[in-house]
């Protein structure tokens, strides 16, 4: 009578001799890829770093550069429940007006437009800010330009 898989008891291979041990021992890090072959059997203890030669200049903490400030942008675009930034492709007259929407956008949106204007050079028939939903609509399929925007832009 043959048991089902699960009840089975589990068969070993044996590992062959000739695998390293190395292999198993050090983390991944740690190992090295090469080309050539190793003639000798030592292998470099990879568990001590060296320490830092003295004749090498340690930088000071005052020289390192401090983050720059950003400076505070009359708007912000807020992210959805899955974190995601707003910015959806959409079709009307049958698919022949393809438009980009950008929700969640607080503050001074025609700052926003302004900027999304310039950056992506687009007309001024182009782009436009809906005042009841506060979506600014672009004419076009857009998304992954206005997302790079966004991005660079630090939403």
């Amino acid at each position: 009578m043959l048991l089902p898989r699960v009840l089975r008891p589990i068969v070993a291979q044996p590992t062959p001799l000739s695998m390293s041990l190395t292999r198993l021992v050090l983390p991944i890090p740690a190992r090295c890829l090469s080309t050539t072959t190793i003639q000798s059997r030592e292998q470099p203890d990879l568990s001590k770093p060296t320490p830092p030669s003295s004749t090498e200049s340690i930088p000071s903490p005052t020289k390192q550069a401090e983050p720059e400030k950003r400076t505070r942008l009359p708007y912000f675009v807020g992210r959805n429940h899955l974190n995601n930034l707003s910015v959806y492709h959409k079709s009307k007259q049958g698919g022949n007006l393809k438009l980009t929407l950008l929700k969640n956008g607080d503050g001074d949106l025609q700052a926003l437009k302004r900027d999304i204007k310039e950056s992506l050079q687009l007309n001024d028939g182009d782009i436009s800010v809906n005042s009841i939903t506060r979506h600014i609509v672009i004419r076009g399929h857009k998304k992954l330009q206005v997302l790079n925007f966004l991005h660079t832009m630090g939403f």
